[in-house]
C-alpha cells in the first residue's frame, strides 16, 4: 500500500509500507519539461541520463496499463 503523506503543486509526498523512507511523486508532465529543460541545458549531464532512465520507466508503466501520456513524445 502506498500512502500519501503530502503535496505542493505538481509534487506529491508518498510511502510505500514497504520502504522506510517516504518518495517523491512528480507528474509526468512535470517530469517531461524537466526532461526537456536539461536536453537544452545540460545535454552531458549525468541529470540528464537519470532523468531519460526515469521518462523511459515511466513511459513503460503507462504502456503497460494502457494510459495515455499527459505529453507528446
Amino acid at each position: 500500500m502506498i500512502r500519501a503523506l503530502g503535496a505542493r503543486g505538481n509534487l506529491q509526498l508518498a510511502q510505500a509500507d514497504e520502504r522506510r523512507f517516504p518518495g517523491l511523486l512528480v507528474q509526468g508532465d512535470t517530469l517531461a519539461s524537466l526532461l526537456e529543460d536539461l536536453e537544452e541545458e545540460a545535454p552531458d549531464s549525468f541529470a540528464l541520463v537519470t532523468l531519460r532512465g526515469w521518462v523511459s520507466a515511466y513511459e513503460e508503466m503507462m504502456a503497460e496499463r494502457g494510459l495515455d501520456l499527459p505529453y507528446r513524445r
